[in-house]
């Protein structure tokens, strides 16, 4: 099955080409994407469109995707992935904020990050990764080479177990998380 081919489980299309023309930005989309459109155009340039946007079926209203949006704008593409969603205005804005802050949340392990990085031997090869040459350089010249990778380390690092968790709505997968994040455990939503 091609990635055009794939389906979600309830039998639709995970995601579909779609017109640009067809697509409307929030008008009230509090984040500022303009500063990240650069970086985020390059990395469509090298590695494709890696995530569908993400648009309400009844209006075609950006939910989550504004900068890739923007970004296919200006590479002049005419058609881009879009995963369309069955919510009223009110969810698809709640969903667009949550989609926004729940990735600031994540932190990066520096030292596993450089780790990677070495191991790729990125090099010269930094376009579309969204960082920039300097933080590179401060990050791969600040821990240099004395950083052990992640599992040369003394400490006892334990296996991670994962679990998928099927949910018949966003509303109970929210409510899993919750369950599951007061319970000590590190969540993390997936939409297929």
């Amino acid at each position: 099955m091609s990635a055009n081919e794939q389906t979600a489980s309830n039998g639709e299309a995970a995601a579909v080409w779609v017109r640009v023309a067809d697509l409307t930005p929030w008008e009230d989309n509090p984040r500022r994407n303009d500063a990240a459109v650069p970086e985020v155009m390059a990395s469509i340039r090298r590695f494709g469109f890696a995530a569908p946007i993400v648009a309400r079926r009844a209006d075609g209203e950006i939910i989550a995707g504004h900068t890739r949006l923007e970004a296919a704008r200006r590479l002049g593409l005419d058609r881009v992935p879009v995963r369309y969603m069955d919510l009223d205005p009110a969810d698809a804005h709640l969903l667009a904020l949550a989609d926004n802050k729940v990735g600031e949340i994540a932190e990066w392990d520096d030292a596993r990050l450089a780790a990677v990085l070495r191991d790729l031997d990125v090099g010269e090869a930094t376009e579309g990764l969204g960082f920039s040459e300097d933080e590179l350089r401060d990050l791969l010249g600040t821990l240099g080479e004395d950083v052990p990778s992640p599992d040369a380390t003394d400490q006892d690092v334990s296996d991670v177990w994962g679990v998928i968790v099927d949910c018949d709505s966003e509303a109970s997968q929210v409510d899993v998380m919750e369950y599951l994040e007061a319970g000590g455990f590190a969540c993390r939503a997936l939409i297929s």
